[in-house]
């Protein structure tokens, strides 16, 4: 199989990449902190610095604009946001900010770059911990002209800790085969966080107002999502492309958004449609093959890992 072995490191050791995708913004001023608690669905308050939170920004309807790390340091806070988002979230944040001492920066000099694996805490001191596949994991924050020489040497201690670089093909695979969906690929601007399955772990259901949950909350108490982020299995040798319809008895009842060739046949993400879920494993066809519905994402390892 393509990368095993970047893939066994991010399983069994650790694996170093730098985030090519992901972007910088700094949220500064007195009121900084309690004006993210506002913004952010997941509980910010009581974060010490060197902590980190995973979060959605939601549209004022509830809806994902983005998935953020917020990174928690002694005078401001770093948002791990999209690179394709910024000016959306820059946009969005301005508009909430009355008369808050806030101010908003989108920092095009610096970088992330993630460790990955059950050695991650390992690889180096600093950082903020960011668990991205359920393996546990580790990310640093690095200027441009630091970014060669720090992911040089963080890749270095990673080897000496069994595992390497990653490559971006390998950690888009890793995400598919641990079941975690990525903002941009699996779920976006149209999303509910009840459809992303990642509501466990982006989402603080007893926490204050923040813009958005009202939705949430109706979604979570009194309804039930329009669709869900399920794992697939695939009786393919070749995956699916993204929008293949999944269908059951002739009925098209979801669609995939990614899929991957793994070790037993193709492992795919895709919505569900409500109704559908309890139809039972078997009888689903994706793309003319047959294919059985493993589970929610949000019940699957990228999501909750068991404890250890």
């Amino acid at each position: 199989m393509a990368h095993a072995r970047e893939l066994k490191w991010l399983e069994r050791s650790v694996g170093v990449l730098s985030l090519s995708d992901r972007a910088i913004i700094s949220v500064s001023g007195d009121d900084a902190r309690e004006w993210l608690q506002g913004q952010l669905t997941n509980q910010l308050e009581g974060v010490e610095p060197g902590g980190s939170v995973y979060a959605f920004v939601l549209t004022l309807k509830g809806r994902i604009l983005a998935d953020v790390y917020a990174l928690v340091r002694d005078d401001d806070v770093w948002l791990d946001v999209p690179t394709a988002q910024v000016s959306a979230l820059l946009e969005r944040f301005d508009r909430y900010i009355i008369m808050e001492d806030v101010d908003l920066e989108a920092r095009n000099d610096l970088h992330a770059i993630a460790a990955q694996g059950p050695s991650a805490d390992e690889v180096a001191e600093g950082g903020w911990p960011a668990d991205r596949l359920g393996v546990g994991g580790r990310q640093w924050v690095v200027s441009n002209d630091q970014l060669e020489s720090e992911l040089e040497r963080l890749t270095a201690r990673g080897r000496d800790l069994g595992g390497g670089w990653v490559s971006d093909q390998a950690w888009n695979h890793a995400h598919v085969l641990r079941g975690r969906p990525r903002f941009g690929v699996d779920f976006g601007e149209q999303t509910y966080p009840q459809e992303s399955g990642l509501s466990p772990v982006a989402v603080s259901f007893n926490k204050g107002c923040y813009i958005g949950q009202e939705t949430v909350v109706m979604l979570e108490n009194r309804g039930k999502a329009p669709k869900v982020l399920w794992r697939w299995a695939v009786e393919s040798d070749e995956p699916p492309e993204a929008n293949a319809p999944i269908t059951l008895a002739g009925t098209v009842v979801g669609e995939i958004t990614s899929a991957v060739p793994g070790p037993d046949g193709v492992s795919a993400l895709g919505f569900l449609k409500r109704g559908h879920q309890a139809e039972g494993p078997e009888g689903f066809t994706i793309g003319g093959a047959p294919a059985q519905a493993i589970g929610p994402v949000e019940e699957g390892p990228g999501v909750c890992s068991p404890p250890t």
